[in-house]
């Protein structure tokens, strides 16, 4: 892919540096669950699936609740990098054929220079790896996959809401460039995270966590705006 220029380097540096730092920030913010035995807020957001339950409890036990605490921070540590790596190249096919569209002897000479043109393209691959997956663990649980009825119908709707917002994350590629866009928007969803533990699910609580919340809201809102004002 072709570099792509800021006319002010550091600033830019500056503020993607502060979007990684922001991330550890909340790696510190400890969510605890309220002590309040009558409090509505203890009822669990997922109840205990109601199928595939067999006379054997351990059927339905999945093989990371029988690995140790340690083994599950470094799988789940693993499987973050992995989705993050993942996750981070998503626009890398876009980019690419933008980049080459201008190049004659390049089969995506001639290509759209405009983001949009290319969601549908975008969502659809994703649609139909999901299916792969989801598919091919049917066959590895012999067509009896674990689902959980109550997450299906707000599944379908978060991906309604993930489809507007990619689409508004194609615009900003399109007005700001990746180089600019991609620091604002991935440290932003870690304060709105936040904000949902704070005000809606009360896991967040003590003025420590409050003041580290403060502190990483600050250092976000700062890194996005030196990311922002280094393209000027």
């Amino acid at each position: 892919m072709d570099a792509e220029d800021v006319s002010k380097p550091m600033l830019n540096y500056f503020g993607a540096g502060l979007s990684v730092v922001s991330a550890l920030t909340f790696l510190f913010i400890k969510s605890e669950i309220p002590n309040n035995p009558g409090s509505a807020d203890r009822t669990p957001l997922m109840a205990e699936p109601v199928i595939n339950r067999t006379e054997d409890p351990c059927v339905d036990s999945s093989w990371v609740d029988r690995l140790s605490t340690t083994y599950q921070r470094i799988v789940g540590c693993s499987l973050a990098v992995i989705s993050g790596i993942l996750y981070g190249s998503t626009f890398v096919p876009i980019i690419y054929i933008k980049d080459h569209s201008t190049r004659n002897d390049s089969i995506y000479a001639g290509a759209s220079q405009y983001d949009l043109d290319y969601v549908f393209a975008h969502s659809s691959g994703i649609f139909l790896t999901s299916t792969v997956y989801f598919v091919t663990y049917c066959v590895v649980m012999k067509n009896q996959p674990k689902l959980y009825p109550q997450a299906v119908l707000p599944g379908f709707l978060s991906g309604v809401l993930w489809a507007i917002a990619t689409c508004c994350w194609f615009l900003a590629n399109h007005s700001l460039s990746a180089v600019i866009s991609f620091p604002i928007i991935t440290a932003g969803p870690g304060l709105i995270a936040a904000l949902w533990g704070i005000f809606i699910f009360k896991e967040i609580q003590g003025l420590r966590n409050y003041l580290l919340m403060t502190l990483a809201f600050c250092i976000v809102l700062t890194g996005a705006l030196c990311t922002a004002f280094s393209k000027t």
